[in-house]
């Protein structure tokens, strides 16, 4: 079974080259074959609630994200000193659902990490990365 997951694996990345390669050559940008990331996104709640932040293209191709909102467990809107502060930048197109290479500001403790997103249907994987460790939160659709 493990071989036959290695050649499916194999499969899978040739694909992806390919498709790469085919957009490249034709002078298409990755961020055109890119899905969609624009919109705005539920955090994962933590005790006091969650943040609602709008991921929208930012300096030519990039997706940035900034703070819209903080909201309580019931979803009520609260004051939030970080309101309109970005909190994801640069994020570039590197595969047809995923972006990297930006950066990750967390404003529980006032850092950035580098960062990666990959999109699931209505879910975004969202990831922080100091040393090649990453913790990963998975984000909402709101719309």
């Amino acid at each position: 079974m493990t071989r036959h997951r290695t050649k499916i694996d194999a499969i899978r990345s040739l694909a992806l080259q390919v498709s790469l390669i085919a957009a490249f050559v034709s002078g298409a940008p990755i961020m055109a074959a890119a899905k969609d990331a624009t919109g705005v996104w539920r955090t994962e709640p933590t005790e006091q609630g969650y943040l609602e932040v709008r991921i929208a293209p930012c300096d030519g191709q990039a997706l940035c994200g900034t703070i819209l909102r903080a909201r309580d467990l019931q979803g009520q809107e609260q004051p939030y000193d970080h309101t309109n502060k970005r909190m994801i930048c640069d994020m570039s197109a590197t595969g047809p659902s995923k972006w990297g290479n930006g950066q990750i500001w967390d404003p529980r403790d006032n850092r950035t990490f580098r960062s990666r997103m990959e999109l699931a249907g209505n879910r975004l994987v969202v990831s922080g990365c100091v040393l090649g460790i990453c913790q990963s939160q998975t984000w909402q659709r709101v719309r």
